[in-house]
């Protein structure tokens, strides 16, 4: 049956069979349309039951499809790639710069690759970061907009949550220790866990009921990491207080049974001292289970106690800051011998670990710093790949030599120059004078994207950033002008924590523009700083009685975009906090226009500083210098490594085919691409339309069941009745207002014009 086409101007690329090539030549080449209708005859086969590529159209012959308005070679893995995309990529590749790439190493975030690759999280493996990035988001925004993702109201929390996945399946839990507020001091506790994505109870509040159940101290700060050997996340805790005013720490799974509780290597039950101490995760013997660090005390990872600074349980009170009991301690490589040291505040100790079992440890001073004891935190301040100590203590902020525990000499990073103590960094102290300041546990973070890091900390009537003189410090309208070497505040801003004056806070570049913001709630408002300037740019009331409790920034739903997660309590805040409506529980807000760049899915301990926790929540073998690290030489910051402006582009081309044309029906066919940087789920829409615009009426929606990973493509079909007359369809993908942020919405749609299945003559 000879047919002539009515379709002669197809704006798109079209998919077609094998057809003859009418006048010879090669039978698989495009064949002209005009040149088909040319031929004629009532033999000729022009294009029939096929489809139509390019405008002006053109039928490809077998072998071929059409691909960016071109017949191009039939590709397998439907990953068209290189400069003219004839490169077919092997299955399983993807194709990014014009490259096609296998991929490597299965990852959970960028942390998880080598240097100069980054997570691609469609995928879960890690692929070379392409350079130059062609295809990338750069958030473009200055104020924080948020919406309240979900909330959990029914308890009083006081302590940071900590976030992972404990089941390694779907999206991250929130383990949090919920305080009964047994009097006015926050002492009785239960664990509980929570759907990272809605805020449902995972696993009920755990009650006291030893041995097979443990309550905790509602005071103290939790932690997560694998100590069972299972690879999973377990929770540790402290229990509630004995008689004694002693506490067990104790390790359950996710489920919430008990794995073991403290002991002495002999067996029997052995407490601590808790009040305020937090629980640090890290790993001394190299295997896959972590070890605790609680102040002054060290555990193994089956609960054995190995060391008890000051013995009867009295270790967690080692780096107590001016008489607020309970230690934060950090742990670090200060000398590198490859061997992690403790910093319980002014004093470090060596670690000679002996393998078991039983295992066992030699704790010795390393050193011991002449000043006041407190809250450190580890970052190479001077860039000379040796690192200081940030120690809060007694209303002040001090620098110590991380190798010798001297006051830091800032002037001169060799240590020549400081020839006395007096030429050393001296501490300097916290706005608002000695009374009811003692300060939190310091944040370290580049504030001001100089490229250097700087040094947050709270007090009791300030948030203040402070930078030092380094050399080639630009010291631009700073007065007084600081001597060389010194402490100086960048800025501090008002502030109210006047119940413990110890609250700590976290860091987050919220605009990826290499200076971060603080994360900080005092007693009345989560608030979050402009690094650079200390300018407020989010504010939330949000009431607590303060211990050492600080907002944390977490993919904590696993959707691909960062949350700000706060914690609240209404102890106080009557009186405390006037106007401001009190209130209890944990609280996720998320950004109202999905602009923050990403981050991890994971924040494990109150000490968390990237490089001491894996994507899966666990401590590493071996954890590496976190200030040798390009974009890291931070502390309490979380981000998202090398990837995080890399984006998706969407695009769409219309093909109409005339397979159906038999049965009175046309088939339009959309081939959905990624031509950028990073993976698309499933589930993104396509709306075909009658007409030559998106405002004209829907025909039909299709939906992608598959990721398109960089390169990919899929092809998504409805059948229309053949029209009466020549008609145009169009076809957008990801319509308005769009759920995929691309790096280029201007290819998201395409049309054809002049659409009719052919005539009989």
């Amino acid at each position: 049956m000879l047919y002539r086409l009515a379709c002669l101007a197809v704006l798109a690329a079209l998919a077609c069979g094998g057809q003859n090539t009418p006048g010879g030549g090669d039978p698989d080449a495009p064949t002209p349309v005009d040149a088909l209708v040319d031929a004629g005859g009532p033999d000729a086969d022009l294009c029939t039951g096929g489809t139509l590529c390019g405008s002006p159209a053109t039928c490809c012959g077998a072998g071929n499809e059409c691909v960016d308005d071109r017949c191009l070679p039939a590709c397998a893995s439907g990953v068209h790639c290189g400069a003219d995309l004839t490169t077919c990529c092997a299955s399983g590749d993807v194709c990014l710069a014009a490259a096609c790439v296998t991929p490597g190493a299965a990852c959970g975030d960028s942390y998880d690759c080598e240097p100069g690759q980054f997570c691609e999280p469609t995928l879960g493996q890690c692929l070379p970061q392409p350079m130059p990035l062609t295809c990338e988001l750069v958030p473009r925004f200055s104020d924080l907009m948020v919406t309240q993702e979900w909330a959990y109201t029914a308890d009083q929390i006081i302590s940071i949550p900590v976030v992972a996945n404990l089941d390694g399946a779907g999206a991250p839990e929130i383990v949090v220790n919920l305080t009964q507020q047994d009097g006015a001091g926050f002492p009785g506790g239960r664990i509980a866990v929570l759907d990272g994505r809605t805020g449902a109870i995972v696993v009920p509040p755990i009650a006291d009921n030893p041995p097979t159940r443990y309550g905790s101290h509602g005071r103290s700060t939790i932690a997560i990491g694998d100590v069972s050997g299972d690879g999973l996340p377990d929770i540790l805790y402290a229990s509630r207080v004995d008689a004694t005013f002693k506490s067990l720490i104790v390790a359950i799974d996710r489920t919430g049974a008990v794995l073991w509780t403290s002991h002495a290597p002999a067996g029997a039950p052995y407490r601590f001292t808790i009040e305020n101490a937090a629980i640090t995760l890290a790993n001394f013997d190299g295997d896959a289970m972590a070890e605790l660090v609680i102040g002054g005390a060290l555990l193994d990872h089956d609960g054995t106690v190995l060391w008890d600074q000051g013995g009867n349980g009295a270790g967690p009170t080692l780096g107590t800051n001016s008489g607020y009991t309970g230690g934060i301690a950090a742990v670090a490589d200060l000398d590198g011998d490859g061997r992690p040291e403790i910093v319980t505040g002014r004093q470090a100790w060596k670690v000679a670990w002996t393998a078991g079992p039983p295992a066992s440890a030699a704790v010795t001073p390393y050193w011991s710093y002449t000043g006041a004891d407190g809250y450190p935190a580890i970052a190479d301040l001077d860039r000379d790949g040796r690192p200081e100590v940030i120690l809060t203590a007694a209303a002040a902020v001090h620098v110590l030599d991380g190798r010798t525990g001297l006051l830091w000499c800032g002037r001169d990073p060799t240590g020549a120059a400081c020839t006395t103590a007096a030429l050393r960094t001296q501490p300097l102290a916290i706005p608002g004078g000695a009374t009811q300041n003692r300060g939190g546990p310091p944040t370290i973070a580049d504030f001001d994207g100089d490229g250097r890091p700087e040094i947050g900390v709270a007090g009791g009537h300030s948030y203040s950033l402070y930078d030092l003189a380094r050399p080639g410090e630009d010291l631009t309208g700073v007065t007084p002008t600081p001597t060389a070497g010194a402490i100086f505040t960048r800025w501090s801003r008002a502030t109210q924590d006047l119940s413990s004056n110890a609250s700590g806070s976290s860091v987050f570049d919220f605009q990826g523009d290499g200076a971060a913001e603080v994360v900080y709630n005092d007693e009345c408002y989560m608030r979050v700083y402009s690094g650079t300037d200390g300018r407020v740019q989010l504010a939330i009331p949000n009431t607590t009685g303060t211990i050492h409790e600080y907002p944390l920034v977490v993919d904590v739903d696993g959707d691909g975009n960062s949350e700000i997660v706060v914690v609240a309590n209404d102890s106080n805040a009557g009186t405390d906090c006037p106007g401001v409506t009190p209130r209890r529980g944990l609280y996720v807000y998320g950004d109202a226009r999905d602009q923050w760049v990403p981050t991890r899915k994971v924040w494990t301990q109150h000490a968390y500083h990237v490089t001491n926790a894996t994507s899966a929540g666990n401590v590493p073998l071996t954890e590496d210098d976190n200030w040798r690290l390009p974009g890291l030489n931070n502390y309490r910051q979380n981000v998202q490594g090398d990837g995080v402006f890399n984006a998706p582009d969407l695009a769409v081309e219309l093909a109409v085919g005339l397979d159906q044309c038999d049965g009175g029906r046309l088939s339009l066919r959309a081939r959905v691409t990624n031509r950028g940087a990073l993976g698309v789920r499933p589930g993104v829409t396509v709306n075909f339309h009658r007409g030559t615009s998106a405002a004209d009426p829907v025909v039909g929606t299709a939906t992608t069941t598959v990721p398109l990973l960089p390169g990919g493509s899929t092809i998504l079909t409805t059948t229309v009745d053949d029209p009466p007359a020549p008609t145009s369809y169009f076809v957008a993908v990801d319509p308005p207002p769009g759920a995929v942020a691309e790096c280029d919405e201007a290819n998201n749609d395409d049309g054809a014009t002049g659409v009719i299945c052919p005539r009989v003559d």
